[in-house]
Order: structure tokens, then C-alpha cells, then sequence
């Protein structure tokens, strides 16, 4: 019996925002920020609303936290703050910033042997057959959801099928 490689849709979504992103324009670092930062929008709408507000119990009063810009990417408005330098990072969803550090740890290091790589260039092959202003709308979340639904096994998806599908699509797609 062969095993197929599967990923939770987490990391699969922060690789995807990422390239997403680097399509758009963003250095490598701004984007592995903001495709982390994507990737927890979408893991908190997952989650709908917090169970305390479902149950009628008084939310906890909000904390004070420094104002942040926001960066219109995807279809949605990201929180982020910039560096000492200037670079964007994510302030998505709580304290805990988005950087190219927690990309690494909470996206890249959860793909098995050979498949970060693998899926990286799959979706910057089928990313650049869109222009990049394509990508200012919904359309990273639609086609995203497409390719989750078709190749998805729960709230896994296969990677092999994954593969095979991004490069279906590249090939179909011409500018």
C-alpha cells in the first residue's frame, strides 16, 4: 500500500500567499511575512466566532496596541507594521508578529522531504500566468480554494495530486 503525502491546508495557504505575493511584487521576505499573516486571516475566519460570544459571556476587554498600517493583498486589508528598516511585517490576529522567522517555523517546516521546494515552483510556474494587478482581488483566495477542494482529503490535501494539478493548470493558462 503506498502512502500519499498530505499537508494541513495551513502551510499549503502560506506557500500559496507567498508566491502569491511575490507575483505581486513583494521581496521575499515582505511576502513569506505576508503569506504567514494570509495564511492566520484565514485560519481565524475558519475558526468563526469565539466561543464566549456564541455563549453570551462578556468578551475581555481589548488591549491597547500600537496602531498598525494596513496592506491591501488578496482581496483583503492585512494588518502588518514595518521593521526598523522598512519592511512589512504581519500583525495578524493577536501579539505575535508575522516575520520571515515564523514563516519558516509555522509554514516551510511543515512540508515533508522534497516538497516545499517542489510545491514552490509549482505555484510560481502557475502564478505567472497571471498578471500581477489580477492578484489584488479575491482571486488568491478563489483559486486557492480550488485547487484545497479538488485536491483535499479532509483538512488534508494530497500533495502528489496537488503537483499534478498546479502543473495542469500552468499549462493550460497563457496570458
Amino acid at each position: 500500500m503506498t502512502v500519499m503525502p498530505t499537508l494541513n491546508r495551513f502551510p499549503l495557504l502560506g506557500l500559496w500567499a507567498k508566491e502569491a505575493a511575490r507575483r505581486a511584487g513583494y521581496p521575499e521576505a515582505e511576502a513569506e511575512a505576508l503569506g504567514h499573516a494570509y495564511a492566520v486571516l484565514y485560519a481565524i475566519r475558519a475558526q468563526g466566532k469565539p466561543r464566549h460570544a456564541a455563549e453570551g459571556k462578556p468578551k475581555a476587554r481589548p488591549r491597547k496596541r500600537a496602531p498598525v498600517e494596513q496592506v491591501h493583498f488578496g482581496g483583503d486589508d492585512l494588518d502588518v507594521v514595518r521593521a526598523e528598516d522598512g519592511t512589512i511585517r504581519g500583525r495578524v490576529g493577536g501579539e505575535a508578529l508575522q516575520t520571515p522567522e515564523s514563516y519558516e517555523a509555522a509554514v516551510a517546516e511543515k512540508f515533508p522531504d522534497g516538497y516545499y521546494r517542489r510545491l514552490e515552483r509549482a505555484f510560481r510556474r502557475w502564478l505567472k500566468k497571471y498578471r500581477p494587478k489580477e492578484l489584488e482581488g479575491g482571486l488568491v483566495y478563489d483559486l486557492y480554494d480550488e485547487w484545497k477542494r479538488t485536491c483535499g482529503k479532509g483538512r488534508l490535501v494530497d500533495l502528489d495530486e496537488l503537483l499534478a494539478w498546479c502543473e495542469e493548470r500552468a499549462a493550460e493558462r497563457a496570458l
